[in-house]
């Protein structure tokens, strides 16, 4: 908050004067952060499947969060009322699994476990430790597990993309056992 003030030229107490709490200016922020991302989210092309929709689209919100300092944490808990654009990407993906047929029920589950997993994925990410020192933990086969993926060049982006595959993966198991629409 105090950075905030600082870059307007204002104490940080004055920041309350236009928002009403912490939280509210938090998810004007997440808005201004992800509105250049929301406004890209078109349909799926007519035939598409909707997988790589989703996939593209995930990638899109974390590009965003990614670009700004503490982009996760800033969106973190963030009330989609005001925080439109990541509302609007977890609207899209409900109506986009919803046509694919999942139930519209599951289709908002499945839409909040991608945020939640996007917005999660961009925090850890953002205070991840200096790799050369990641796996010093100590819980000794997590830390070799670690050890191992840095020596073999595994970057932020390959766990991202790894981790959305699992959901994606988890996502068309869950969809190809619905029964078909006639």
């Amino acid at each position: 908050m105090r950075r905030v003030a600082a870059a307007l030229g204002v104490q940080a107490p004055a920041l309350y004067w236009h928002f009403e709490s912490k939280r509210a200016l938090l998810d004007y922020m997440t808005e201004a952060m992800l509105a250049p991302v929301a406004k890209k989210l078109a349909q799926p092309g007519v035939g598409e499947p909707w997988w790589p929709w989703v996939e593209h689209s995930v990638e899109a919100v974390r590009a965003g969060l990614l670009a700004h300092r503490d982009g996760g944490r800033v969106a973190l808990g963030a009330d989609l009322r005001r925080a439109r654009a990541l509302g609007t990407f977890a609207d899209r993906v409900t109506e986009v699994l919803h046509g694919a047929g999942f139930g519209l029920a599951d289709a908002s589950r499945a839409a909040g476990a991608l945020t939640h997993f996007v917005v999660g994925r961009v925090v850890e990410e953002q205070a991840r430790p200096n790799p050369d020192t990641e796996g010093d933990i100590p819980f000794p086969t997590l830390g070799a597990a670690m050890r191992e993926r840095h020596a073999a060049g595994t970057t932020p982006d390959d766990d991202f993309h790894y981790s959305l595959d699992i959901m994606i993966t988890g996502l068309r198991t869950l969809r190809n056992r619905l029964p078909r629409r006639t």
